[in-house]
C-alpha cells in the first residue's frame, strides 16, 4: 500500500494573513531600528535631525490620526494623540505587509534580496513621496540627512522582517 502526500491548494487568504502578521512584526522591529540608528549617528547629524523634527511638529502618523478622526468629531489630546499615531503606524505597516503577502505568489521577485527592495520602495513611496505630498511632513529637501538615513535603515529592517516572517509562517502553515 503506497501513501501519497497531497499538497494543499494555494490560499490567497493565508498569504494575506501571513503577510499582515509579518508586517505587524516588522513595524515593531522598525521602531527599534529607527531609534538605534538615530543613537549611532554622528552628533552633528543627530542634532540637525532633532532640530528639524522639532520645527515640523508632530509625526506624520499623529497628523494622519487627527485628520482621520476630525470628521467623526473626535478630538485627541495629550497621550491619546501619541497612541493614535502608533495605531496609524501599525495599521499602515500591517496593511503593507498584507498586500506584500497577497502579491508574493504573483510577484516572487519582490522577495528577492530578502525583502530589502520592498523596504527601499516603501521608504521612497511613503517617506519621500506620500508624506510630503499629503503635507504630513517636510519635503525631502527640508528633511535632515540623519533622518533620511535612519528612516532608510528602518525601512530596510521592515522589508527584511516582513519577508522573513512571511516565509517562515507560510512554510509552517502550508
Amino acid at each position: 500500500m503506497a501513501f501519497t502526500v497531497r499538497r494543499r491548494a494555494p490560499s490567497p487568504m493565508l498569504d494575506l494573513v501571513c503577510g499582515a502578521v509579518g508586517g505587524a512584526l516588522a513595524t515593531w522591529v522598525m521602531g527599534y531600528a529607527l531609534r538605534g540608528t538615530m543613537k549611532r549617528l554622528p552628533w552633528k547629524l543627530k542634532r540637525e535631525a532633532q532640530w528639524k523634527a522639532f520645527l515640523h511638529g508632530e509625526p506624520s502618523t499623529v497628523k494622519t490620526a487627527v485628520a482621520l478622526l476630525r470628521p467623526l468629531g473626535v478630538q485627541l489630546h495629550g497621550p491619546r494623540r501619541k497612541k493614535a499615531g502608533h495605531l496609524v503606524h501599525y495599521g499602515y505597516g500591517t496593511a503593507w505587509g498584507a498586500l506584500y503577502g497577497a502579491l508574493h505568489r504573483h510577484f516572487p521577485q519582490a522577495g528577492k534580496r530578502f525583502g530589502l527592495g520592498f523596504g527601499v520602495g516603501l521608504f521612497l513611496f511613503g517617506d519621500e513621496f506620500l508624506v510630503p505630498m499629503l503635507k504630513l511632513g517636510p519635503t525631502p529637501r527640508q528633511t535632515a540627512a540623519g533622518t533620511h538615513l535612519s528612516a532608510l535603515v528602518a525601512h530596510l529592517a521592515y522589508g527584511g522582517v516582513t519577508e522573513g516572517s512571511y516565509r517562515l509562517l507560510r512554510r509552517a502553515l502550508a
